[in-house]
């Protein structure tokens, strides 16, 4: 029995080249980055692991771009901008020392 891949992609797209009655239709499967949410397309799940990698902190899908760095899930890496912009907002206004 073949091992199963328990990672599936999120979406299907469609492209449709031609007519709408004699036309070809062209599906291919489509996964986003857990870590930068770009979206990364691939012809057939055979073909997935070519195209995407998986990460091992937050075991999710990931492009390759994302494969070499640490784990930084969308998510915790906005949550960490916020931190960081109400840090320098309250180092701004202790700036002016008139608040």
């Amino acid at each position: 029995m073949p091992a199963q891949l328990r990672f599936k992609p999120g979406s299907i797209g469609q492209y449709f080249e031609g007519s709408q009655w004699n036309g070809k239709l062209t599906e291919v499967h489509a996964s986003v980055c857990a870590h930068c949410q770009t979206p990364t397309e691939f012809p057939s799940m055979r073909r997935m692991m070519d195209f995407v990698d998986i990460c091992r902190g937050c075991m999710k899908l990931i492009c390759p771009q994302c494969a070499n760095g640490p784990c930084r899930p969308y998510e915790k890496e906005a949550e960490r901008l916020e931190q960081e912009a109400k840090l320098r907002e309250r180092i701004h206004i202790q700036g002016w020392r008139c608040y």
